[in-house]
């Protein structure tokens, strides 16, 4: 409704002012009942040199005359908008037919290829409460973008390389436990590191046997290659099974290692790599874009000094996450040609992939591919920030697992009607889902503090919030007996409340395309949440159930039916499940 009405006023200004302007924002007053959108008329005031005042008061009655505005008033320089009634009605019928009826309704990108790299953990290190960030608010952009129309490839990026595997080798050949390996291979190689670098402090020789086991693995030595993959793909099995979890499931787990040569067994499926590091430095000193140095480290210095320089390689030849990520965007550029390849990494690494894209671009390598960098700040207890270096974290699973527990313990203090089965169930799908929504519903560029109190809350903007109105709704639906939503209504809708959620679900499509332009899953949630207010003030006033005329009856389940249907597949994209009980 929004959209239409913005191309309605466009028009007046294209045929009013010779001007032609690509888009203009409308915004919603403070309380409902005051007007349903206004104007800003400062956007045309330098085109015409005139006061926003002297024009809100020229188009005024051109924008009367558009059909689906019922009255216009000016106010310093401001247009205020109320709507006919009957355009809600008539949108209703539209939105609900494109809603449900025509599947490419929000193919809005028409199958553009779009490559998301995030997750980014490593083989050793358990998944922790700081992988609410990346897997869950990029699966739910993921998800969006497939929406949206794009053809997606989304890769975990995982950290599988460096010396630290020279440890990892050494020792497992020194407490081999295979059986604790393969149930759950992330546990077990933490336990591994720690272990060794306690023994580490106390004798140099052990060190020196690690620098070796790197080395011979380098080289590609059979057996320590065998155990590099032991490692790795049981890492990312143990890694699946938590983010399983949490719905979330990236196509490919490309590691760090895959680009450093070209004869390492691959892991996946993936597409051949054609040039790996080396090849990569190579190019970029042949293109004058990086400089060798004596000690035969490799820098890149920028034109103007645009960016601090960067190192490309090391003077022991070996090379860090720049060449890495230059070597990753070479790969997607050239299997995959993406309009656009999305880094959902956190902040700290804002001037790495500034560097790392102002490269790839002076390489040539991008043609028309975007690369952008969707940062995400951090999450911590409201006692302090996490630590993996000193390991004061909280892993992912136990995070899982205290809030099925917590909310066993909620739900049998309001019923005890429940089976062990079908409590189980609703502990997962609410308060797993909460912590979730309790995430997604923050703005990725503040931090996030976690709080079980605010997580876990019926009240207010919250996920158990809106899955208790989605099953309100859906119990109305099943006791009214209806079933069949096909059939027109014939009776137009009467009440502020019916018109307000509407206009509200009639903005779900412009939702889903501002989450995806702006990467950000939060304006998703605020939706739902606006939205699950809208039904919870009509459903408080305005009769259902006990309407005796059914044709208003009929109207009126109609639209809780595309409630459901909006609430439901929002959660979809935001991969948490609505129960149809509570």
């Amino acid at each position: 409704m929004e959209n239409i009405l913005k191309q309605e006023i466009l028009k007046v200004i294209k045929e009013k002012y010779n001007i032609v302007l690509d888009d203009i924002k409308l915004t919603i007053p403070p309380k409902k009942e005051m007007w349903d959108f206004a104007f800003n008329c400062g956007i045309l005031s330098r085109e015409l040199k005139k006061s926003p005042a002297i024009i809100s008061v020229e188009l005024l009655s051109d924008l009367q005359d558009i059909e689906l505005i019922k009255s216009v008033t000016e106010e310093n320089g401001f247009i205020n908008i109320s709507l006919n009634n009957d355009i809600f009605t008539t949108n209703f019928k539209i939105i609900y037919n494109n809603y449900l009826n025509d599947k490419n309704y929000f193919n809005f990108w028409n199958g553009s290829k779009l490559i998301v790299d995030y997750i980014g953990a490593n083989v050793w290190k358990p998944l922790h409460i700081g992988h609410m960030c990346t897997p869950n608010g990029w699966q739910a952009m993921i998800n969006t973008y497939k929406k949206l129309g794009y053809d997606v490839i989304s890769d975990s990026h995982i950290g599988d390389w460096g010396i630290i595997f020279g440890k990892l080798i050494t020792a497992y050949k020194l407490w081999w436990d295979e059986n604790k390996l393969k149930e759950n291979a992330v546990d077990y190689l933490l336990e591994l590191y720690v272990k060794i670098t306690a023994e580490i402090e106390n004798d140099e020789l052990l060190e020196q046997r690690t620098r070796d086991e790197f080395k011979i693995l380098s080289e590609w030595n059979p057996e320590s290659v065998e155990l590099w993959k032991e490692f790795t793909s049981y890492s990312i099995d143990a890694m699946n099974k938590i983010l399983a979890r949490l719905n979330v499931k990236p196509d490919y787990n490309i590691g760090e290692s895959f680009y450093e040569w070209l004869w390492l067994p691959k892991i996946e499926n993936n597409p051949d790599l054609e040039f790996d590091m080396k090849s990569i430095v190579s190019e970029l000193l042949s293109k004058w874009i990086a400089t060798k140095n004596e000690d035969n480290s490799v820098w890149v210095v920028f034109e103007n000094d645009k960016f601090p320089s960067c190192i490309l390689q090391k003077n022991n030849w070996t090379h860090g996450y720049l060449a890495s990520d230059l070597a990753s965007i070479k790969y997607r550029t050239t299997n995959w040609n993406p309009a656009k390849i999305v880094y959902f990494v956190d902040v700290r690494q804002k001037l790495h992939f500034e560097q790392a894209f102002e490269i790839a671009k002076n390489a040539w390598w991008l043609n028309d591919t975007e690369l952008f960098h969707a940062y995400n700040w951090f999450i911590s207890w409201k006692e302090g920030a996490f630590s993996t270096r000193k390991w004061n974290i909280i892993k992912l699973s136990d995070l899982l697992d205290e809030a099925e527990n917590r909310a066993k313990n909620i739900i049998l203090e309001k019923r005890n009607d429940l089976s062990d089965e079908e409590l189980k169930y609703l502990s997962k799908i609410i308060w797993i889902w909460a912590i979730k929504y309790g995430y997604l519903k923050k703005n990725r560029e503040t931090d996030v503090i976690f709080d079980w109190d605010e997580f876990m809350t019926f009240e207010g903007n919250s996920g158990p919030y809106i899955q208790y109105a989605y099953v309100r709704a859906f119990r109305i639906l099943e006791n009214s007996n209806e079933t069949d939503f096909s059939k027109e209504i014939k009776s137009g809708f009467e009440f502020a409340e019916e018109f307000d959620l509407i206009k509200t679900l009639s903005n779900y499509k412009e939702v889903l395309e501002n989450t995806a332009s702006k990467n950000m899953p939060h304006i998703l949630c605020k939706y739902a949440y606006d939205l699950t207010k809208s039904f919870n003030s009509f459903y408080n006033s305005v009769h259902i159930l006990n309407e005796t005329d059914d044709e208003k009856k009929y109207a009126r389940l109609k639209l809780i039916s595309l409630f459901t249907f909006v609430i439901k597949d929002s959660f979809s994209i935001l991969w948490i499940e609505v129960p149809t009980k509570m």
